[in-house]
């Protein structure tokens, strides 16, 4: 005898176009809950995160300083390797510590950086370009000796001539 087929019932949908409900995914997507810290302790506060920035910024604060001070490099090139290294960790670092001294390193050598900059361009420190430097005015320092004698005596040379003149017409 054959076999009599046996239909499965269709799900009934609550409204007449309604799609069947949608299967949970498994982990094919992250998370978007808080990540651990990193020392493991539970979640990364923002206090935590701003000591860890203020010491990333301390301790770029404090190489600069050294390395400047051993005159290794020029104060502005060591000051703009730390910030593009500061930035390179908050940018492609994968863990919040590292993220967060990046973070502090590139503010705080950006800042000095900039002020360096600043101070430069106010007190006329910036560096020569390739033109020659322009020659002062022969007046703006001092005058050679005996200029100013002789400049009165034809002065008063004029001067004479003028009220001379004057006098006869």
């Amino acid at each position: 005898m054959a076999h009599k087929k046996t239909k499965k019932p269709k799900p009934k949908h609550a409204f007449r176009n309604a799609a069947p409900p949608s299967r949970p995914s498994t982990g094919s997507r992250p998370s978007t809950g808080s990540r651990p810290s990193s020392m493991g302790l539970g979640e990364d506060t923002p206090g935590w995160r701003a000591i860890k920035t203020a010491g990333g910024a301390a301790g770029a604060a404090l190489a600069c300083a050294f390395i400047a001070r051993q005159d290794w490099l020029p104060p502005k090139v060591i000051t703009g390797v730390v910030s593009a290294v500061g930035a390179t960790l908050a940018v492609g670092s994968h863990s919040d510590t590292l993220c967060a001294v990046g973070t502090g390193a590139m503010a705080a050598a950006g800042g000095q950086l900039g002020l360096m900059l600043i101070d430069d361009h106010y007190h006329g420190n910036a560096p020569p370009s390739g033109a020659p430097p322009v020659k002062k005015l022969a007046n703006s320092e001092g005058l050679p000796p005996g200029a100013l004698e002789s400049a009165y005596e034809r002065a008063r040379a004029r001067l004479a001539l003028a009220s001379t003149g004057a006098a006869a017409a």
